[in-house]
């Protein structure tokens, strides 16, 4: 990549993510000053470097994925928040706990991006739960509410016929709180501690410990899909599909997600992903920007790396 190459490549990139349509060879001249038969040239070799494509013959390019790649690292590390404006989210942050912290955290760099977010917070293997409440649903089905020791809450429905009595709940829900482990090994303890009690309570603790895996599972929250009908992508719905499918479950395979010092770019077909890994009170969590491969991603990268910061310093404060 020579020089002219890099500038036609993020000019071709601009273009594009501001208009949503493909870049002609005399926008380009006009621009750098040279002739069209020049641009044609370097177009036809960052084509054939894999970061240009023509959608139809006689059209303009747009960039590959791997092209807005290459653009997109030129623009790290990004622009820092102002500081007072960094100052306001740590201490708004910083005012947040529990599931109301990922969804602050998620519905502020949505805010800052302009564009969808999920925010993944990992099973921790050594939280355990303070409480578990056990309320009927029907003759045959429990909720299990679990409140962790993160400040966060689970639940699971518990599959049992005929439905225990309240008396049955409340020893229960007893002996679940003196185990007092980690969610881990609470089924095995569970199972253990039924082989010693009588039939009604066993098959509750049985019940339970089939159940419990459902509340050691990646919490996901996402917040922003409506932005991504602001789009002209929108009007496909395999973009929708795929942009929703992260939403639902995350910024994990199969997209190719590249790490670019503490941020993180991939792409899912025409899908981008922006990716930080940010610290938050319950550990360690992963922020992911869903949008267009036609993202702005000077304001993405801005956004992410914000949040990040305000939540370290809202750590530090606390």
């Amino acid at each position: 990549m020579n020089d002219r190459r890099t500038r036609i490549l993020a000019l071709v990139a601009e273009a594009y993510i501001e208009r949503a349509t493909p870049v002609p060879s005399s926008w380009i001249a006009d621009r750098l000053g040279v002739s069209g038969a020049t641009v044609r040239s370097e177009f036809a070799a960052l084509e054939e470097a894999g970061l240009l494509a023509q959608p139809h013959t006689s059209a303009g390019r747009l960039p590959t994925a791997e092209g807005f790649r290459r653009y997109a690292g030129a623009l790290l590390p990004p622009r820092p928040l102002a500081p007072r404006l960094r100052e306001r989210l740590a201490a708004h942050l910083a005012a947040l706990h529990g599931r109301a912290l990922l969804q602050g955290v998620a519905s502020t760099a949505s805010d800052l991006a302009g564009y969808a977010v999920v925010l993944e917070l990992p099973a921790d293997a050594d939280v355990r739960a303070l409480e578990v409440h056990l309320s009927p649903l029907s003759s045959c089905r429990l909720l299990a509410v679990a409140v962790l020791e993160n400040g966060l809450t689970r639940d699971a429905l518990v599959p049992i016929d005929p439905a225990p009595t309240p008396d049955v709940l409340d020893e229960t829900e007893r002996l679940v709180r003196d185990l007092a482990l980690p969610l881990p090994a609470m089924p095995d303890a569970l199972r253990a501690r039924a082989r010693s009690v009588g039939d009604g309570i066993r098959r509750t603790l049985d019940a339970l410990a089939d159940a419990w895996p459902t509340l050691h599972e990646t919490e996901i929250v996402s917040t922003g899909l409506s932005r991504l009908f602001d789009e002209p992508e929108s009007a496909d719905p395999d973009f929708l599909r795929r942009a929703t499918r992260r939403l639902e479950g995350g910024g994990r395979d199969p997209a190719d997600v590249e790490a670019t010092g503490p941020l993180a770019l991939g792409y899912d077909e025409d899908v981008a992903l922006v990716q930080a890994d940010v610290p938050l009170h319950h550990g360690p969590g992963r922020l992911t920007l869903v949008g267009p491969a036609r993202m702005r991603y000077a304001e993405a990268f801005s956004a992410a790396q914000g949040v990040r910061r305000a939540l370290r310093a809202a750590g530090e404060a606390a």
